[in-house]
């Protein structure tokens, strides 16, 4: 074992111990605490092991029996095939006929709430091109492969603060497949109606390169890896990879559970409250409510451009302090309940993505850009994701139109300024109302000259 998986392991008996004692404390909702206990003990017993399999994936992955294997790579960038689901099809998963889209075995489901994909804006598939498996087995052998073509003009791109495609809509590209998989084998067919809560849990994310994808065709090929049900709760593993021109530039694993409303408002959270004096004795550098004169950093996009990523109402700068003493940034947004994300992910169960989160956190990094003046070395600076490390993610709650609040501190880890590139790695933990539910590892890009 690392020291690092060690350290993990140790705040995961912790946090066992924790949840224990609350469920010790109150005989109320006891069925329901003892779901999140089950989960969260689930989780904490197999952390360690888990990380391990993460890591080992992609190796493994090509070592696996033929029925398993992600499919090779085609020599195109486009399928010339007729789609096995069609994007009109996908719409209707989104937010009409489920049977319309997977067959009329599925038509119990059009007349019950059930999971969906998301839609609108937020739908990054155009086509699935192949699917396997075999519906109402919930185990491996199962794949599918599917296309989204990245539009010239498309809204993430002219919105987006940084060059390329935000990490948030590649996280979306990467996850959304996984999803359809799901459903297509039949998992809410085997489940009781009232387990009908799709989250994603967890996941690490590999970036191998990163090209320019304006005007290209991505292909997801997926896999359903395993899955386990215990108490009311149903969680399922999967692993991806993303390729362009027959190259892959992304890959990385990922689980997602059902889960029932109930279970969802009993949201536990990570277990871990922001520590108030852990920045205070720090020098504020600036923030962002202060910066409306000249070369000022502005989060705030114009009008036309605020639509969908004005994910950060401030940002604050501290010196030499947080985890690895290089800094901390912290960001917030007030949110008025009826943001534009809610009607797109998803139909009858809105929810902010957890990628929107991780998408407000890379504005605060790179507001700590601008701040330092770091884009201005170079005359056209793009943004590539990097690192030796995997980009690791965990959620334990939600963000719902009920909320009000929702901030981040991130932890600045490395960063290394040379002539020709500027390469920074940080962690973060975000925040809904005062309850840590995201936590993020190991987000890092280099800015060159483009």
């Amino acid at each position: 074992m690392t020291k690092e998986n060690n350290k993990a392991s140790s705040d995961n008996r912790r946090q066992a111990i924790n949840n224990q004692s609350i469920l010790q404390s109150t005989n109320k909702d006891d069925h329901i605490f003892r779901v999140l206990s089950v989960l969260n003990e689930n989780i904490s017993r197999s952390n360690s092991l888990h990380h391990e399999f993460l890591k080992g994936q992609s190796l493994a992955i090509h070592t696996m029996s033929p029925e398993i294997r992600l499919s090779k790579v085609s020599n195109q960038s486009k399928s010339k095939q007729k789609p096995f689901i069609s994007k009109s099809q996908l719409r209707e998963f989104g937010t009409g006929s489920i049977a319309k889209c997977f067959g009329p075995d599925f038509a119990i489901l059009d007349h019950r709430r059930s999971p969906r994909i998301p839609n609108g804006d937020l739908l990054m598939i155009d086509r699935i091109i192949s699917i396997t498996g075999e519906r109402k087995v919930l185990k491996p052998p199962a794949s599918i492969v599917s296309e989204f073509d990245v539009p010239d003009n498309a809204w993430f791109l002219q919105e987006n603060k940084y060059t390329g495609l935000p990490l948030s809509i590649l996280m979306e590209i990467a996850l959304q497949p996984c999803g359809i998989l799901s459903a297509y084998l039949g998992t809410s067919l085997e489940l009781p109606a009232e387990i009908n809560r799709f989250r994603n849990l967890d996941g690490e994310i590999t970036f191998h390169d990163c090209p320019d994808l304006s005007g290209r065709t991505i292909t997801n090929h997926a896999a359903f890896l395993k899955s386990f049900s215990s108490s009311g709760m149903h969680i399922q593993e999967y692993t991806f990879e993303l390729s362009v021109d027959a190259s892959v530039f992304l890959a990385g694993e990922s689980s997602f559970g059902y889960f029932s409303q109930e279970a969802m408002e009993q949201q536990t959270g990570l277990g871990y409250r922001e520590n108030p004096n852990l920045a205070s004795k720090s020098r504020t550098v600036k923030t962002h409510q202060d910066q409306n004169r000249g070369d000022a950093i502005t989060l705030q996009a114009n009008s036309l451009q605020s639509k969908h990523l004005s994910l950060v109402d401030s940002v604050r700068f501290y010196e030499n302090t947080g985890k690895y003493s290089k800094g901390i940034v912290r960001g917030e947004k007030r949110l008025r309940g009826n943001e534009w994300f809610y009607d797109n992910h998803f139909f009858q169960d809105p929810v902010m993505p957890g990628s929107l989160g991780l998408e407000a956190v890379m504005q605060g990094l790179w507001a700590f850009v601008r701040h330092q003046r770091y884009d201005v070395k170079f005359s056209n600076p793009v943004l590539d994701f990097a690192g030796n490390d995997p980009f690791v993610w965990k959620y334990r709650g939600q963000v719902i139109p009920s909320n009000h609040l929702i901030n981040y501190q991130i932890h600045l880890k490395e960063v290394q300024v040379f002539d020709s590139i500027i390469f920074i790695s940080a962690d973060a933990d975000f925040q809904v109302d005062g309850t840590r539910i995201y936590a993020f590892k190991n987000i890092a890009f280099a800015l060159r000259e483009g």
